[in-house]
């Protein structure tokens, strides 16, 4: 975890996996915009944590909708923040992840050939991931194809 400054977030930059406890709410943050909330714990073999709530605004929506169901296992890359309050009297804790992206891992049928965002690599239906490159290399490659030039 580190502290980032990321695509508009700011906050500490978490990479989980989660498990999906009740089927997703379709909703509206404070400025009107549609989000998608998930609610689950953190798969952790180390340790418990509390409750865990994932709201992600980004586009496919929808086909989140359909992978974010009850007992399936998710990544979330996003950023933490750690909610306290009261019920009833009693202190309560969440970890509410404002999620940058979001994929299934691995117990998901995903048909490429309809979705067109995966290509099939190794097994069927596991996700490519594009290697997650830093402000520092990506102006180092500027610095190189400006020399280049």
């Amino acid at each position: 975890m580190s502290n980032a400054s990321d695509e508009g977030q700011e906050g500490i930059r978490v990479q989980l996996r989660m498990l999906v406890a009740v089927e997703p709410d379709q909703r509206f943050d404070q400025h009107g915009n549609e989000i998608l909330q998930l609610r689950g714990y953190v798969i952790d073999s180390s340790k418990a944590h509390p409750g865990l709530v994932v709201r992600f605004s980004g586009q496919r929506r929808a086909e989140l909708y359909r992978w974010a169901k009850p007992n399936k296992h998710l990544g979330v890359d996003g950023f933490l923040d750690v909610k306290h309050w009261l019920d009833k009297g009693k202190p309560r804790v969440t970890l509410l992840v404002e999620a940058v992206s979001i994929f299934p891992l691995g117990d998901v049928e995903i048909e490429p050939s309809k979705s067109g965002i995966y290509a099939v690599r190794g097994r069927t239906g596991a996700p490519v991931a594009a290697p997650r490159v830093t402000k520092e290399e990506r102006a180092e490659q500027m610095r190189r194809l400006m020399d280049d030039a």
